[in-house]
C-alpha cells in the first residue's frame, strides 16, 4: 500500500503500543493491528487478512503469530522480529510486574469491576473480527463446504476433538485459498 515500507523501530513500536493497551489476548489484538496498519497504509485489509489466515494455521499465540507474518511482509526478517518482540515485551512485563500486585488487591471492588468490564468486551470484538472476515473473503461453493464442515466439526468434536479431521479440513482450506 505505501511505497515507503516502516523501519523496524516503527514496526516495533507499533506492535509495543498495540500489546501493551490491548486486553484480552489475540483475538482482541487481531482488528486493533488490522485497523492500525491500514491506517498507517502499511498494509491493505484484503492482504492483512490473508496473512491473519496463514497465521492461524501453524500453532502458538494468534497475536504472535500475525504480527510476525505482517512483520515480515511489511519490514522484512528485521520487521519479522520487530514485530515478534514488539509484541512479547509487554505482555511479559506486565505478568512479571502485576502478578504480585494482583494477589493483594485484586479482591478491591473496582478493580474486580474493570477486570471484568475487560473480558465483556472480547466477545464484541471477536464477532465484529469474525463479520469482517466473513464480509471481505470471495466465497464458493467449496469454502462455504469446507467452512461449515469445520465449524460442524468443531461444535460435534468437543472433549474427544480428532487432530486428524483438523489437519484434513486445514489441509483442504489451504489449497482452496491458494486458488484464490
Amino acid at each position: 500500500m505505501n511505497e515507503k515500507k516502516p523501519g523496524i523501530f516503527l514496526i516495533f513500536i507499533e506492535f509495543f503500543r498495540i500489546s501493551a493497551l490491548t486486553i484480552g489476548g489475540g483475538y482482541v489484538m487481531v482488528p486493533v493491528i488490522q485497523r492500525a496498519l491500514e491506517k498507517k497504509r502499511w498494509l491493505s485489509e484484503g492482504d492483512f487478512y490473508d496473512l491473519f489466515a496463514a497465521a492461524q494455521s501453524i500453532p502458538g499465540p494468534l497475536a504472535l503469530n500475525t504480527a510476525m507474518f505482517v512483520g515480515r511482509r511489511i519490514g522484512g526478517m528485521p520487521g519479522f522480529f520487530a514485530a515478534m518482540i514488539g509484541v512479547i515485551i509487554p505482555p511479559f512485563a506486565s505478568i512479571l510486574l502485576l502478578s504480585g500486585v494482583l494477589a493483594t488487591v485484586g479482591e478491591i471492588p473496582f478493580i474486580r469491576g474493570f477486570l471484568e468490564g475487560s473480558y465483556a468486551v472480547v466477545p464484541g470484538l471477536v464477532a465484529a473480527l469474525v463479520f469482517n472476515m466473513i464480509k471481505k473473503r470471495i466465497w464458493s461453493v467449496s469454502r462455504i463446504a469446507l467452512t461449515s464442515l469445520g465449524a460442524v466439526g468443531m461444535i460435534l468434536a468437543g472433549d474427544f476433538a480428532v487432530p486428524a479431521f483438523f489437519a484434513l479440513v486445514g489441509i483442504a482450506w489451504l489449497i482452496e485459498m491458494r486458488k484464490c
